[in-house]
């Protein structure tokens, strides 16, 4: 039986699929890592975003990447800031919003 090799929109369209269900991992287990505030449970509400997004990704539609996309801004004040390193889930919505900006403009295979 013959390996074949997936194309290469494909693998990172999956690798998105697999950030972006590791960040709402991430973001939902937040918390039990600390005190129960109205951010954690913002953040968490995100998480679940971003795990019914992946859902999305494991198909070939452009809308959940862009969606994708638009929930991984929310990550980009704390970074830009600069006062502190950032979590983290922060830095994986960086790199899948660079993922999702990358697949958005790559043309469509037909």
């Amino acid at each position: 039986m013959a390996l074949v090799i997936p194309p290469l929109k494909t693998t990172l369209r999956q690798l998105t699929m697999l950030l972006t269900l590791s960040m709402g991992i991430l973001l939902i287990a937040g918390l039990w890592q600390s005190n129960l505030s109205a951010t954690k449970l913002i953040d968490a509400g995100r998480g679940t975003l971003f795990l019914l997004l992946a859902l999305g990704l494991m198909g070939t539609r452009r809308l959940s990447l862009m969606i994708t996309g638009l929930l991984c801004c929310a990550a980009l004040p704390p970074l830009m800031s600069g006062d502190a390193p950032g979590q983290p889930s922060d830095w994986l919505a960086l790199l899948t919003l660079v993922l999702c900006v990358g697949l958005s403009l790559a043309p469509a295979s037909r």
